[in-house]
């Protein structure tokens, strides 16, 4: 290898900090998300990763995702930088890097669930996702979970990612990135026995960008919008880029949890879903109309009468709703529909098996963009709380809810947004909007107002005496 080639080949190591931090888990951390600010050398992350155990041979297979295959241009330029140099070959109609040891990285693009087919019979024995929020959920993360096998050592699962994006929820929930903001808190899955970790990367971390380009701080706090500067230069997972609830912050809203005080109303309301989660909540309003969100319940794959009974379960047994019954039970339209023959429901509506449970429901005013519109007036006017411990999954679904490109004063259909779909039946049902006290207009003494006037202009009063 010529000299220069030597040169070119050790100028691509980790950087000192986080991104070295991430590559040296390869032999211990199943998962591992490296993400945070814009900057923050997480593509290159990914490209060394997979290069940490390239002497494996040919039972090194990898693959590494974006979302489509436009996206992967950027990727492919950086492999171009490295991948040569350490004896690569890129295949340009396969999108394959090949070494003369038999390893191989495929790059591809993963839209959807649906694309996992095409992945049915591989082996991979790494797998990377870069920008791993920008994709609609974490579903085609966890289905490729199953093709992570074979002889290799160190078999491993690496993803990158800035705040934001349509699962941005999922993945901090997922990462528990919430309760452990700085990271480096190991986690083992109970299920599947792999183990996992979130590691923060802030643009500071990057030297190599800051050293070629030392204005590009400067820029990023030259946005002008506050989510997306703390998002993009900070890493800030509490920051959402393109959030319709952009004025959410959840230690404004969490309260502690107390007894609902006598004369409240008490009411519940949710959406419904059966492949998709249901989610249902309880709701109190106080005697100035402002709105507390209890309790909850949310689960998938269960039917109409498993449903019922959790949300008759619910009501009975919260404690902090104790000498009340719910006034009204909200819920969609699509509740009264008959489902199929043979299902749990035995062909009832939804609602039927909610009737048998003693829970009669209320069609709900389902309009969507007053619906938000009044959800942003009461969060403005910090006019809704949520207790605490109680209702973090309603919490969760309104932080990520983006807007939508066509219609940006609407939500973005998909995502985690059953939870909050249910809060917003709710809502349309109870927004009071808070009545302003208009000032009292004073009486003016206009004949003096005039004097003063003209004595300012240099006439005489005397005139008008």
């Amino acid at each position: 290898m010529a000299q220069t080639e030597i040169d070119a080949a050790t100028r691509w190591s980790p950087q000192p900090g986080p991104q070295a931090d991430a590559i040296a888990t390869a032999p211990w951390c199943d998962e591992l998300l490296y993400g945070g600010a814009a900057g923050g050398g997480k593509t290159f992350f990914l490209i060394l990763d997979f290069l940490a155990d390239l002497e494996q041979g040919a039972s090194w297979t990898g693959i590494l995702f974006r979302q489509s295959y436009p996206e992967l241009d950027e990727i492919i330029d950086q492999t171009q930088q490295v991948y040569p140099h350490t004896g690569g070959e890129y295949l340009v109609g396969q999108r394959v890097w090949k070494w003369p040891n038999g390893a191989m990285l495929r790059l591809r693009h993963l839209e959807g669930p649906n694309d996992f087919a095409k992945y049915l019979g591989h082996a991979f024995a790494w797998q990377g996702w870069d920008e791993l929020p920008m994709h609609e959920s974490l579903k085609p993360y966890h289905m490729m979970k199953s093709r992570l096998r074979g002889p290799a050592l160190n078999k491993r699962i690496r993803a990158t990612g800035n705040p934001g994006g349509r699962c941005h929820a999922e993945i901090k929930e997922y990462f528990r990135i919430g309760e452990f903001p700085e990271g480096y808190n190991m986690m083992e899955d109970k299920q599947s026995q792999m183990s996992r970790m979130f590691i923060p990367s802030k643009v500071s971390d990057n030297k190599i960008l800051l050293d070629k380009d030392p204005g590009y701080i400067d820029r990023l706090r030259g946005v002008a919008d506050k989510e997306l500067t703390d998002a993009w230069l900070n890493g800030s997972w509490d920051s959402i880029v393109g959030a319709y609830l952009s004025m959410l912050r959840r230690d404004q809203v969490v309260v502690d949890p107390f007894e609902i005080p006598r004369g409240w109303t008490v009411f519940t309301c949710g959406d419904y879903g059966e492949t998709n989660p249901t989610w249902w909540g309880i709701l109190a309003v106080d005697f100035d109309d402002d709105i507390y969100v209890v309790d909850e319940y949310q689960r998938s794959d269960a039917g109409g009468a498993d449903h019922a009974r959790s949300v008759r379960a619910l009501i009975d047994h919260c404690p902090l709703i104790i000498g009340h019954r719910p006034r009204l039970n909200l819920a969609p339209h699509d509740m009264w529909t008959v489902r199929r023959p043979g299902e749990a429901s035995q062909a009832l509506a939804p609602a039927d098996s909610f009737i048998r449970e003693g829970i009669h429901l209320t069609r709900a005013n389902m309009e969507r963009v007053n619906g938000w519109r009044k959800m942003k007036d009461l969060f403005y006017a910090d006019r809704v709380k949520f207790f605490k411990g109680r209702t973090d999954r309603v919490l969760s679904s309104l932080a990520s809810l983006q807007r939508d490109v066509n219609n940006p004063e609407d939500v973005w259909k998909g995502g985690d947004d059953h939870a909050s779909d249910g809060l917003r039946l709710g809502i349309n049902h109870v927004y009071r909007p808070r009545k302003v006290e208009a000032p009292q207009r004073k009486e003016a003494n206009t004949g003096l107002a005039i004097l003063d006037l003209l004595s300012k202009m240099g006439r005489s009063k005397s005139r008008y005496n």
